[in-house]
């Protein structure tokens, strides 16, 4: 008993010490971190409010303010702010369309800030003009004011309204953002108070009990820099009760684990007891070889170690036991197959696996050495190498063969592992063989999957890469790219399920028309790669070609079954004639494609040194383009527009020009569209509408009053590019960019009707007059262009030069009819012979343009021609 009296008073005293240890220092940190953990977790979340605040404001504010300047510079606004009669009727709806927002409002301001129209926004009503109206009416520039109704903060923003025929502010559009709401929307804390100034808040130490942060937020408009101060302030009591709760629970719980500790020591003796005697009765069970219940006493004193000691004695013997019945159950019954063999190489033992696996017996196989099983021929890897390993590693792991009883190689992998006694002696060998015929017939699927195209059961691009990587090592083949003509209709009109089904047929009919011993392959959509043999004459080969592609007849069920005619197109390239290059072959091969579509489809096309003297100029443009561009080699040159009576120069249009030392001269239609595929059409634009704006003051000195027509790409009418773009030149010239015209496509009308009439009006306000280039070469729709706001149209070049033709005079005649009734100015493009120009002056045609007046000329020589232009004058120049 005073043992374990001894023990009770040690552990006691040892854990109420362990214990009182704890609970000061675990208070005195919680206290620590509590007061370190509020100061900057509101840190924290000031930076979050902070971010959060920027974000909501950055998109409040910057759609407030574009909607406020679109209102300001609409021709709506100003309008009715000088028309006395019928303006409500279009501006209290202006008004309310702009007023849809919850959390900014705008109301209309006279000059002199008087609501010149009420829309009903009672915020706007309550403002008692703040000193930014006034200083707008008195500055014309764009100010702030922050108010406050009825305890809601306000910021008042007062944009001026002008117009372009007067530099004065002829009203204001008033923007008043509610701060209070949008703060609302952000669901901040509600002890979170957010103040607003248009000066810095000055920094205040006075109250301790509040965490307190200021912030600019600045933004930019109209190349004008704004900006709010904006402080937060938050309390700390909330975060300081919480800390205290959690303290007290602490303490709490510390008090409950006190209580616990007492009835632990209650227990102790007992438990002690307990082990005591459960102690003696082990020692009883050993001596007597009793007991099958084992267990392992963790507790680490001395009672353990004694306990721990006799339960060894009884579970070596049953362990041994036990292991030798699993390892023989494991051993039968394993998935893989189990091979045991003495130092001698000769089978100990063998699993019922690897009897299923090889079609042995297991009799067959006992002491016969197991070479007989590793027979491989030059398969896999040589049983010399896999007894080195094992050897210098103790084991080795890998894919070998097996050979089976009826002499078949069965992918297996294999682990091969020393056996050691306990001196560390090898006593022979265990190996392992897992079955993977099913991965190796798995990945032989997945790898046809991966090249096969699922839709037609031909190889896909992938299977053909690997296809021709290995054909260029043969002989003569041809690669033909094919494509179905006009397969989009049979999708557009049939769907595009009847759409695959015509694939499906088409593959099988190349398939079955094509040579024997062909390759083909689905390359994408309609688009299929054949590979084939040569074995004769090329010129024979050709012929047998042409025969092939026919139309053919591919059926259909819509609404009944339905029968298509349909046409392929082909381009053809040689190797190794053509190139020993798989790369440069595709290349070739669809420039021939690209031929027969061009020519016509329904055709076969072969590459020819035509072909490959185009691709090669392409690719050498491509290449030079950009340092062309970077180094100002693409230069404008300026065709003369003269008035048909009287051949004076009313005009001019910037051509780009192109020459290169090696190229020689590169037309338009060659690098332009190379251009915009690159993305290099927007320098390239800038630098000609740049090098055009430096040549005007030399032209607008030589021929006053002559108009510069500029050329631009439709892809520069995305994202309001061009706009961008001419906007910056106006901004650099004293007259903007008045006598400029800007020409476009009827193709541009296909864009976005919307779009385009707004960016046109955009440009007009320039100054720019806007022109249909190319009229009646495209398709447009008239309604549509009586809608958009042009001023010219420049009638194609097709139809002058066919004016020998009736029906190209009466569409000549039909063009001028419908400007002479649109009231737009007519220009004739193309004009070269005097019989042109008479024709054209019948018809009332006025201005024309052409190389019976003049080509297109550098500025120099465009300097030196006379103010009014004949034939005559023309050969001289």
């Amino acid at each position: 008993m005073g043992r374990l009296k001894s023990l009770k008073a040690q552990i006691s005293h040892d854990v109420f010490r362990l214990f009182g240890a704890y609970i000061l220092g675990v208070t005195s940190i919680s206290m620590l971190l509590a007061i370190y953990g509020i100061f900057f977790y509101q840190q924290g979340e000031f930076k979050h409010y902070k971010a959060l605040i920027a974000t909501r404001l950055s998109s409040e504010i910057s759609a407030s303010f574009r909607q406020a300047n679109d209102l300001a510079h609409s021709t709506e606004v100003w309008t009715g702010l000088t028309d006395s009669v019928g303006r409500g009727s279009y501006l209290l709806p202006l008004l309310e369309k702009a007023n849809q927002n919850k959390h900014y409002k705008f109301d209309l301001l006279d000059y002199l800030g008087r609501f010149f129209i009420h829309s009903g926004n009672t915020a706007g009503l309550l403002l008692d003009m703040p000193d930014n109206i006034q200083k707008t009416i008195e500055d014309n520039q764009t100010h702030l004011e922050l108010v406050t109704i009825d305890k809601i903060d306000y910021l008042a923003v007062s944009v001026p309204v002008t117009a372009n025929f007067t530099e004065s502010t002829i009203g204001l559009i008033l923007l008043h953002l509610d701060l209070d709401k949008i703060m609302a929307s952000l669901n901040f804390p509600d002890d979170l108070q957010v103040n607003y100034s248009l000066s810095p808040f000055v920094e205040s130490s006075s109250d301790l009990s509040k965490h307190s942060e200021a912030f600019s937020f600045e933004w930019r408009d109209a190349d004008k820099d704004y900006a709010i101060h904006i402080q937060l302030q938050q309390g700390y009591f909330s975060a300081f009760l919480f800390v205290m709760t959690g303290l007290a629970v602490s303490m709490v719980s510390g008090g409950l684990l006190f209580l616990g500790l007492r009835r632990w020591t209650q227990l102790f003796s007992e438990r002690t007891t307990h082990r005591l005697d459960a102690l003696v009765q082990l020692a009883s069970d050993t001596v007597q070889g009793r007991g099958d219940e084992s267990f392992v006493d963790n507790n680490g004193d001395e009672i353990a170690k004694v306990s721990n000691a006799l339960q060894s004695m009884l579970q070596k013997q049953r362990l041994a036991t036990q292991k030798q019945a699993i390892f023989s159950r494991v051993f039968e019954t394993a998935a893989e197959a189990i091979l045991i063999t003495n130092k001698q190489g000769l089978v100990v033992d063998v699993n019922a696996a690897l009897t299923d696996m090889t079609g042995y017996a297991k009799e067959e196989l006992i002491n016969h050495h197991a070479g007989r099983l590793y027979i491989q021929g030059d398969k896999s890897v040589d049983l010399p190498i896999i007894a080195e390993t094992v050897r210098k590693k103790g084991s080795w792991r890998g894919e070998t063969y097996f050979l089976s009883k009826q002499q078949t190689l069965l992918p297996v992998l294999l682990s091969v592992s020393t056996l050691l006694d306990a001196h560390g002696q090898s006593q022979g060998h265990v190996s392992v063989f897992s079955d993977i015929r099913a991965i190796r017939e798995a990945e032989k699927k997945l790898q046809d999957l991966l090249n096969e195209d699922q839709l037609t059961g031909l190889p896909n691009y992938r299977g053909f890469l690997e296809y021709i990587q290995q054909k260029v090592d043969g002989g003569c083949f041809a690669m033909l790219f094919i494509d179905l003509d006009n397969f989009k209709n049979i999708n557009d009109t049939f769907g595009h399920d009847q759409g695959d089904e015509v694939i499906r047929q088409i593959a099988q009919h190349l398939k079955a028309t094509l040579p024997e011993g062909n390759f083909l392959c689905r390359r994408s959509g309609d688009e299929f790669i054949a590979v084939l043999d040569v074995h004769e004459p090329i010129a024979a080969f050709q012929a047998k070609l042409k025969l092939i592609f026919k139309p053919a007849v591919f059926n259909v069920n819509h609404m009944g079954t339905v029968h298509i005619t349909a046409t392929f197109s082909a381009g053809a390239a040689l190797f190794p004639d053509h190139s020993q290059s798989i790369h440069e072959l595709l290349i070739y091969a669809d420039t021939a494609l690209l031929s027969a579509k061009e020519s016509g489809r329904n055709q076969i096309k072969w590459l020819n040194a035509q072909m490959m003297a185009a691709t090669s100029r392409k690719t050498k443009v491509d290449g030079k383009l950009a340092v062309a561009i970077r180094e100002g080699r693409i230069f404008p040159h300026y065709q003369p527009e003269v008035d048909l009576v009287t051949g004076k120069i009313i005009g001019f249009e910037a051509l780009a020009r192109w020459h290169d030392e090696e190229l020689g001269m590169v037309s338009p239609a060659e690098f332009i569209p190379l251009a915009e595929q690159s993305g290099a059409i927007d320098p390239l634009t800038e630098s000609l509408f740049t090098q055009v704006v430096k040549d005007s003051h030399a032209i607008r000195a030589h021929f006053p009053n002559a108009t510069i027509a500029l050329n631009s790409s439709p892809q520069l009418l995305s994202g309001k590019r061009l706009l961008t773009m001419l906007s910056h030149l106006a901004s650099e010239l004293e007259n903007g960019l008045d006598g400029f015209v800007l020409e476009i496509t009827e193709t541009d009308f296909a864009l976005s009707p919307q779009e385009l009439a707004s960016q046109l009006q955009a440009v007009m306000g320039l100054g720019v007059r806007i022109a249909i280039d190319d009229f009646g070469k495209s398709y447009s729709s008239l309604s549509r262009l009586a809608s958009m706001p042009i001023q010219k149209l420049k009638i194609d070049m097709s139809f002058t030069a066919g004016m020998e033709r009736e029906e190209n005079i009466k569409i000549i005649s039909g063009i001028l009819a419908l400007a002479q009734s649109l009231h737009l100015e007519v220009t004739a493009e193309g004009v070269e012979t005097q019989f042109q120009q008479d024709t054209l002056i019948q018809l009332g045609c006025q201005q024309a343009q052409g190389y019976f007046f003049s080509k297109p000329l550098k500025l120099q020589d465009l300097l030196a021609l006379p103010n009014h232009l004949t034939a005559k004058a023309v050969a001289v120049a």
